[in-house]
């Protein structure tokens, strides 16, 4: 027999054994232990101290100035007031955390005071901010939305809606609705 023949004799002997090992092992090893545990039990986590907040939109409480755009200077003098002087409101400032639309452009930043010792704030709209919407003795109709903007562009689901009609060769009027 040559050393080759031996060698290989020798490997397959090896390898035989540990296989009869590898499968005694198998066929008498203890079963796996059953666990309990398991993803379907009762428990439950909670926690106080987390509140929802629906955003409400300013509420306008009246239009002290609706003039003509041919006189110039100041078209429109809008009061509004947020709903509530608490929390989320309480925290705001008119020229960060509302939003007005003209005539169905970009929301926008006007130009806004207050509040008052009551609460109030007066947005003024110009002349000059409201130029190519008004200007001539034909009647002339468009609405500004507001809606309150907070933090990183979340903003009320309504808006609150402020009406200038003017007719042919008459005086303006403004109008508003509130949004909820």
């Amino acid at each position: 027999m040559s050393r080759r023949a031996a060698a290989r004799r020798t490997f397959t002997g090896v390898l035989a054994l540990f296989s009869v090992l590898f499968l005694g092992l198998m066929l008498w090893a203890p079963p796996l232990q059953k666990t309990d545990a398991s993803y379907t039990d009762a428990e439950f986590a909670g926690g106080s101290g987390v509140n929802a907040v629906r955003l409400v939109p300013p509420q306008i409480t009246g239009v002290s100035t609706c003039r003509s755009a041919l006189l110039g200077g100041n078209i429109m003098v809008v009061t509004w007031k947020w709903t509530a002087q608490t929390a989320p409101y309480s925290g705001f400032t008119a020229a960060a955390d509302t939003e007005w639309q003209i005539a169905g452009t970009a929301w926008q930043a006007v130009p806004t005071t207050g509040p008052d010792a009551n609460g109030t704030y007066t947005t003024t709209f110009t002349s000059s901010l409201l130029s190519g919407l008004l200007g001539g003795l034909l009647g002339e109709t468009f609405s500004s939305n507001v809606r309150t903007k907070a933090w990183t562009g979340w903003v009320s689901p309504t808006v609150s809606t402020l009406t200038y009609t003017k007719p042919i060769l008459s005086t303006p009027t403004c109008t508003f609705a509130n949004g909820s």
